[in-house]
């Protein structure tokens, strides 16, 4: 009886430890920001339901918004603004609850799974269900997904000893994976797309893409996931490639 009590303990005591363990990983791996504030918008819940709020958003941190939700209501925005700490207040969304989010300064962030093909590790590899800001949407959603700040990720980061909080934000915002999600299809960075699949059933769009008219064949350049990532002007060229491709079937009347 001694024994099986002794057991018990060391086995709780195991559990508090690694838990703490993880916890201090996970606290040594975000970034630590200044630039995290909640900003005014709403929620839309799976069964369609629109929540508003004010949302938690840090461009030093975007793999945590584009995981979960902080909602916050006006009493404690309130609060925020005064300087108090109002984080317990907040209610968290799983990216699985929800259909996406939106600000009032009109950025959208919608529910995609996505599978990261270049990942080395298999359970790297599982598909997960992220909030990715929407770019433009339709039969062809073009989404942008931030780049995770924990653990290694480039040798292209910023070095935190050398930039402010707003710098590190900044290039945060600006280098992103450019995905394309086709109805019914996960979303995939375009390193790994056929274009050719991605628009050949719209005739003109396909014929428009050979001839570069809209100049994202010779903008992008294909590579890593990462690498990928610092070309703007391919993410416009790509954008208006898709609204030409959704125009056709709107003009069906279809979405």
């Amino acid at each position: 009886m001694i024994k099986l009590r002794k057991h018990s303990i060391l086995a709780t005591l195991l559990i508090v430890f690694f838990s703490f363990t993880c916890n201090s990983i996970i606290a040594q791996l975000r970034t630590p920001s200044s630039v995290g504030t909640y900003e005014k918008g709403s929620i839309t819940l799976e069964n369609g339901e629109v929540v508003e709020g004010y949302i938690f958003m840090d461009m030093m941190n975007p793999q945590d918004f584009q995981k979960r939700v902080y909602l916050i209501d006006e009493q404690s925005f309130t609060a925020f603004a005064k300087g108090e700490d109002v984080d317990k207040n907040a209610v968290v969304y799983k990216a699985k609850d929800l259909q996406g989010f939106s600000l009032d300064n009109g950025k959208k962030f919608k529910r995609a799974k996505y599978v990261n093909l270049f990942a080395k590790r298999k359970q790297d590899k599982i598909p997960k269900q992220l909030l990715l800001e929407v770019v433009t949407e339709g039969k062809i959603t073009v989404l942008k997904k931030y780049h995770h700040t924990q653990g290694f990720v480039s040798p292209y980061l910023p070095d935190r000893m050398e930039v402010t909080d707003a710098e590190y934000a900044t290039w945060q915002e600006n280098n992103f994976e450019m995905l394309a999600q086709k109805e019914g299809e996960e979303a995939k960075n375009m390193s790994t797309i056929n274009l050719k699949k991605l628009v050949g059933d719209n005739r003109t769009v396909l014929v428009n893409y050979a001839k570069d008219v809209y100049g994202f064949r010779t903008l992008f350049t294909k590579g890593p996931v990462f690498e990928s990532s610092f070309q703007k002007d391919a993410l416009e060229a790509l954008s208006r490639m898709a609204e030409d491709y959704n125009k056709s079937y709107i003009g069906r009347g279809q979405v």
